[in-house]
């Protein structure tokens, strides 16, 4: 039998119940064995004055997946942390993450899980193109985005994408932006 694995990645600057009921709703509704979030210590599209201590949004987000198995029942195989970029060299990509995620573990099916955030631009991410030819990838919904166009546009455009809208994924309208912002 294979495993799946949901690969979440983000900066969790802060994490917040968004993230949190996505995680929820890939395990509860999507058949994922596994949503593993992927701290990214620093996101190259992003200013590093804007970003809390890598190691503290560490803690805090395994804290937080520590809540999530107890609440929700679920083991500590269905959601974990990884903290993978931080042994990584400068630049992290996603691209160069999941070719040595995937090394470790040929055996599991992973999906990238992206925000429609990241969809509408994802051609400024590092080797995009790859990325949406060779690796399954779900985009959940956020509210103020054309993401849900953007996922027809590739799917129209690439032969044999695996790009899917989970159309029926909560949508939020928070982000961590937002919550930094309302701190200050």
């Amino acid at each position: 039998m294979s495993h799946t694995c949901a690969l979440y990645f983000g900066s969790f600057n802060p994490i917040h119940y968004g993230h949190i009921s996505i995680a929820k709703y890939l395990l509860d509704n999507e058949g994922i064995d596994e949503v593993r979030f992927i701290l990214s210590p620093k996101n190259p599209l992003k200013k590093m004055e804007d970003l809390e201590d890598a190691n503290n949004r560490l803690a805090s987000l395994r804290k937080t997946v520590d809540n999530i198995i107890i609440e929700n029942n679920y083991t500590e195989k269905q959601v974990t942390v990884s903290d993978i970029e931080f042994t990584m060299s400068t630049p992290r990509y996603t691209l160069k993450t999941l070719k040595k995620i995937i090394s470790q573990d040929p055996e599991t099916n992973f999906i990238l899980v992206i925000g429609g955030d990241n969809i509408t631009i994802i051609e400024k991410w590092y080797g995009w193109k790859e990325l949406l030819t060779n690796y399954e990838i779900w985009v959940y919904p956020r509210v103020g985005y054309e993401d849900k166009l953007a996922c027809r546009l590739y799917n129209h455009s690439f032969k044999d994408i695996k790009l899917r809208y989970l159309e029926d994924a909560p949508k939020y309208n928070i982000s961590s932006t937002e919550l930094r912002l309302r701190k200050k």
